[in-house]
């Protein structure tokens, strides 16, 4: 444990900190000690958590002191004068003392995306000396609510009225006397930190609820865990208890804050929701009848309303569905876009406003509440509609709420800051899917869907209305936040304090590439109007396979979006790339469901743990699961591949909406334009999945940004600022191959002996292991050490099939006629067992064959001039990769290939066909013949094009294109 003295704060760490997290500490006492808002980005393992808890913990203590040493003064006049000089050391350390604050200690409200993150940011307290702190995890019923009934409700509206109803009638166990329980516990007493895990656990063991054992321990703690929706969101703010004033808000993880700030400030409404919002007044409004026949008013079971009070809520919901009916059928084929105030002006044709929005939201409460604990029946919903709808009602007003402030400020506000667009809905699928006990029938077949999107375009909105809440302070942090001024903008609001720290490692363990084409000289080109060319996507392919076998363990590829991702899998499983892939790395899928995903994940981890193995490939998603928050580090990433710049949908009308609103923005004062924006959104989606790879200061690995749009000087400065001093632009595929390889092979690694084969005196280099025996062939092993590569030991060498590429075009000098394959093609047409078990020479194959085999159709061979010891090594290295899993020769793949096309056409003239057709082209070269005549052959066989792809290496490099062309 070192001590260091940062700003007059002692810290306690559990090293000594490096300059960076130095840097990152001085930073996060100068906002608390002033009272000041900062932003604050440190690269993804540079152990910015653990700084920014050690010192944000250490100055709440010296704090905390200052308040009792206050405390005493007030009580005492005795020892005054050394009461003053402690006092003075004190305020030294913490900065200014407000004589108007109570004595009340802020507390510190650690915020960030998801569970997930917060979960890993208890993990680093716990190692911390501060560990001893009073903390509380923040969640939702969803993850803590164990009630049998309750927790299997469809959906979170669901949830919490039906938990708000057990307590009312007193039917949930785990909720009865809770707070007796937890102060009887030791367990709950003595721990101080207790994440999501441990309060289900208590809970179960003690029939406490979970959820609301956090609302107590809430009110104890000096640290509160919580997603930023909780804090960003004023509802949810107030169902879970959280205090502003006073306090100091940690958003980790804040690249997406202003997305979540606009978010919580919009809505949706549907014609469905109304719908629905109808039925479910009118199912209350039977239940009350029933109730009314059955039982007095003075029963306890008695509504909070009257059915006048219901028949007032419905004629509103049937006069605005009649409005926005109307205000649908006038919407042109072109434009749906309103101004920012139009809802206000819909909702007052009904007599919705603002100074009526309390009644209402207090009503629409009761009847939710009413309709969810008396409704029995299973087909009747939820509460779901008339939630929305108060939802939006709580959204569009929410302004109002601050006092003094006038509804005509409040008009000026939304029409400058909103914009509103309305369409019809193209579906009924994804409405039935909102609520499954739903009865959507309330609404004619004969009307037509509408949607209506409410959009904030104003982040400033919702950061404003928690500064106003008179926080102590705000700081921001993330490892991808860069360029800061455009978010500090477009926040509104001061962030005095700022850092961009550099990162904590040194240049030989990061590799940066700007990859501008494929080794066929394709450019690689991810943008829309290219995305679909099939020669792109299968030089794409070929870039992976060749950096596949320079990759050792895990490799991370990216694609723009599932679409782009889908479709390009799509493409290279019916031209066998996929299958030239995963032959040298096992493929892993990013799926969209979260079972699903989780299972997925796992798998990758253990395959990649499993010494045996090749490592694998993880295919993912810019902006998905698997950029945000997972840790990949060491063997789990030596490699981020980017494919694209995940630009948003540019004729989604939202992005189109928000262009124009920063356009006039722009105009009317210094801010982003709409152009800057969009580009900005598809770097830091990039430089978040960048953050993957390094995760601690001696992890290494490479960054391959495959996509020539890269190579622009203002794409480049909107990467994090630790990558853009690092980046190497290659115009051709050649020399990006060989500097990959040379990285690669310049790391060196200490072995370390493994727990499983100590006892047998075993050690690993990286994850490779090595007996005793096997001592001499480790030390004089070429290949990287610590590293595995891929289906072969082929990374020394295969760069040199490159060595022409020094330019995008191809050379074609130097080809070898490939005779010996077409003896393979006559001995299966003319079947001999002489001729059968002759062996073929590898070594008449140059190396460009190897290449082609596995998906490098284009590249040019080596030179013939090569020594024979350079041939031996070719051959040994192409017979392990012509098939990488069961090591078969030239000749017996081929005779494979041959008696899959006899087994598919053996019984047709075709086959006859075949084999003439490939003889003729033995003798006469004659590509054009060869591909119309094949592409007969196989015209009527599903999936051609894998046995025509294996065909086309019959063709010499230079024809190939052709060939393919022809014949696919």
């Amino acid at each position: 444990m070192a001590q260091c003295n940062i700003n007059g704060v002692q810290i306690l760490f559990p090293f000594q900190p490096y300059p960076v997290q130095e840097e990152y500490m001085k930073k996060v006492i100068e906002c608390l000690k002033k009272k000041v808002n900062g932003i604050l980005e440190s690269p993804t393992g540079t152990g910015k958590t653990l700084s920014l808890l050690c010192s944000s913990l250490a100055w709440l203590e010296s704090y905390k002191a200052q308040q009792q040493l206050n405390i005493i003064q007030h009580s005492s006049n005795e020892g005054a004068g050394i009461l003053n000089d402690i006092k003075s050391v004190l305020s030294g350390l913490v900065g200014s003392w407000d004589s108007d604050s109570n004595f009340m200690v802020p507390r510190i409200i650690y915020s960030s995306r998801t569970h997930s993150q917060l979960s890993q940011a208890i993990q680093e307290l716990k190692r911390s000396n501060y560990k001893h702190v009073k903390s509380v995890v923040l969640g939702s019923r969803d993850q803590l609510c164990l009630h049998p009934e309750v927790s299997k409700a469809p959906n979170h509206t669901a949830k919490v009225y039906m938990c708000r109803a057990k307590i009312s009638s007193k039917t949930c166990p785990f909720y009865m006397n809770y707070e007796e329980k937890i102060l009887s516990k030791a367990e709950y007493q003595d721990s101080s930190v207790l994440d999501i895990e441990d309060l289900v656990t208590l809970g179960k063991k003690n029939m406490v609820c979970p959820y609301y054992a956090t609302r107590y321990l809430n009110s104890r703690a000096d640290m509160i865990f919580t997603p930023y929706n909780y804090i960003i969101d004023p509802k949810s703010r107030r169902a879970h208890g959280i205090e502003l004033q006073g306090n100091i808000l940690i958003f980790d993880e804040a690249h997406n804050i202003e997305g979540a700030l606009e978010e919580s400030m919009s809505f949706q409404l549907r014609s469905y929701d109304l719908a629905l919002c109808i039925t479910e007044v009118t199912q209350t409004m039977e239940m009350i009848k029933d109730f009314d026949e059955k039982f007095s008013s003075s029963d306890t079971g008695a509504p909070d309303f009257t059915l006048t009070d219901l028949s007032i809520l419905k004629v509103m919901f049937c006069e605005l569905e009649d409005v926005m009916d109307k205000e649908a059928a006038e919407i042109s084929n072109n434009d749906g876009s309103k101004p920012g105030d139009y809802m206000i002006e819909i909702l007052s044709k009904v007599e919705l406003t603002a100074q009526k929005k309390e009644v209402v939201l207090d009503l629409l409460d009761k009847v939710i509440l009413y309709h969810s604990a008396k409704s029995d029946n299973p087909w009747t919903s939820k509460g779901t509609g008339l939630q929305k709808f108060s939802d939006l009602i709580s959204v569009l007003f929410s302004r109002t709420s601050s006092g003094g402030y006038r509804e005509h400020n409040f008009k000026k506000e939304f029409s400058a800051k909103y914009r509103i667009f309305l369409q019809y809905e193209t579906t009924n699928k994804s409405q039935t899917t909102i609520d499954p006990w739903a009865i959507p029938a309330a609404r004619s077949k004969k009307k037509p869907s509408w949607k209506l999107d409410c959009w904030c375009f104003s982040p400033e909105l919702g950061m404003r209305d928690i500064v106003d809440r008179g926080v102590h302070s705000i700081i921001l942090t993330s490892g991808t936040l860069s360029p800061l001024g455009p978010m500090i903008n477009e926040l509104g609001v001061s962030f005095p304090v700022q850092l961009e720290n550099p990162h904590i490692i040194k240049d030989n363990q990061i590799f940066v590439g700007v990859v501008t084409c494929g080794p066929d000289g394709t450019p690689l080109n991810s943008s829309y109007q290219n995305r679909s060319n099939e020669r792109y996507i299968s030089s794409l392919g070929r870039t992976m396979c060749n950096f596949c076998r320079m990759i050792p363990d895990g490799l991370l590829v990216f694609f723009p979006s599932y679409s782009v991702m889908k479709s390009n899998v799509g493409f290279w499983e019916e031209n066998g790339i996929w299958q030239s892939l995963s032959g040298l790395k096992p493929l892993f899928m990013e799926p969209q469901g979260k079972d699903a995903f989780q299972e997925s994940i796992e798998k990758y981890y253990s395959v990649i743990k499993d010494p045996t193995s090749k490592g694998a490939t993880l295919l993912a998603v810019c902006r998905g699961k698997v950029s945000e928050g997972l840790d990949f580090a060491d063997e789990n990433a030596r490699a981020v591949i980017i494919t694209g710049l995940p630009f948003p949908p540019s004729m989604d009308p939202r992005v189109k909406m928000k262009m124009n609103y920063l356009n006039n923005i722009a105009k009317e004062k210094k801010g982003l334009y709409g152009n800057d924006w969009y580009v900005l959104q598809a770097s830091r989606a990039v430089n978040q999945a960048i953050g993957r790879v390094i995760r601690h200061k001696d992890d290494f690995g490479a960054i391959l940004l495959c996509d020539n749009r890269f190579k622009d000087k203002r794409i480049q400065s909107q990467l994090s600022k630790w990558i853009q001093g690092r980046i190497n632009v290659f115009d051709s595929f050649g020399p990006a191959l060989k500097n990959l390889s040379s990285f690669f092979k310049s790391l060196d690694q200490l072995p370390r002996r493994t727990k499983q084969d100590s006892a047998l005196g075993g050690f690993q280099i990286g994850s490779r292991v090595f007996n005793a025996e096997s001592t001499q062939e480790a030390q004089g092993n070429t290949s990287v050490p610590g590293i595995r590569t891929g289906s072969s030991e082929v990374s020394e060498n295969i760069f040199d099939s490159y060595k022409h590429l020094n330019t995008v075009g191809v050379s074609t000098s130097n080809m070898n006629k490939s005779s010996s394959i077409f003896d393979a093609l006559d001995d299966q047409s003319q079947p001999s067992a002489a001729q059968a078990s002759k062996p073929i020479s590898l070594a008449k194959y140059n190396s460009s064959y190897f290449v082609n085999n596995d998906c490098d159709s284009h590249v040019p061979s080596t030179s013939e001039k090569a020594n024979d010891s350079k041939r031996r090594k070719i051959s040994v290295q192409l017979r392990q990769a012509v098939q990488p899993d069961d090591k078969k020769s030239v000749t017996e793949m081929w005779k494979s290939y041959l008696l899959e096309v006899k087994t598919l056409l053996g019984l047709t003239e075709q086959y006859g066909k075949f084999c003439s057709s490939v003889k003729d082209f033995k003798t006469s070269k004659n590509v054009e013949n060869f591909a119309i005549s094949l592409k007969s052959v196989f015209s009527a066989v599903p999936n051609k094009s894998k046995y025509l792809q294996t065909a086309s290496l019959l063709v010499g490099v230079q024809d190939r294109d052709k060939f393919l062309a022809l014949s696919i």
